[in-house]
């Protein structure tokens, strides 16, 4: 049998779309995007911290991540990968994101918000600030609502790099951070 006959006899038999249920985008006994957001971030082995003002973030980060480079510091922007002698410097990094998305628990972000392409993957603990205003239910809405092509480069995270493929056992940091945590800020 030929390849076109193949992807014609598929696309014959292919079943007609159907529309996503109205509660698609909340988990059932979950009545709030936030809610939704922390208990998938959770599953997937993140953290999570809710912080009721913008005026606290400061102070959380120095008491919990003082180590950490914040790339939503233009400062921070000034170090570039040839400039970084010692690599523990980036043990921790905090990125802003786009914004995130309660059904999956993923955050956006792109290149906009650090210097190297990098970034999000280099560090042993990733730590993302997301504004409350800018979190959405669905993948689905961020398609429609976002201009994801807006850059040239944009990443979907959730929760730390994993992996079980060798032996089916699950390893923490395969591919990225051992460690994922949200500040979803009010």
């Amino acid at each position: 049998m030929d390849k076109n006959r193949i992807i014609e006899m598929i696309r014959k038999n292919k079943p007609a779309l159907q529309p996503f249920p109205e509660n698609f985008k909340i988990l059932p006994g979950i009545a709030d995007l936030a809610d939704q957001l922390g208990e998938i971030l959770r599953l997937v082995g993140a953290e999570i911290f809710c912080i009721e003002n913008e005026s606290l973030v400061p102070e959380f980060i120095s008491s919990h991540f003082k180590d950490a480079i914040d790339f939503s510091d233009p400062e921070t922007w000034k170090i570039t990968m040839d400039g970084i002698s010692n690599v523990e410097r980036l043990d921790t990094i905090i990125l802003t994101a786009q914004f995130g998305i309660a059904d999956n628990g993923a955050v956006w972000l792109d290149e906009s918000n650090f210097p190297e392409r990098i970034i999000p993957f280099i560090g042993k603990h990733l730590v993302i600030k997301l504004y409350r205003k800018n979190l959405i239910g669905s993948v689905i809405e961020a398609y429609e609502k976002y201009d994801l092509a807006r850059t040239g480069f944009g990443v979907f995270i959730s929760g730390p790099s994993k992996t079980a493929d060798i032996e089916q056992v699950l390893v923490f940091g395969a591919h990225g951070p051992l460690k994922h945590t949200v500040l979803l800020i009010n």
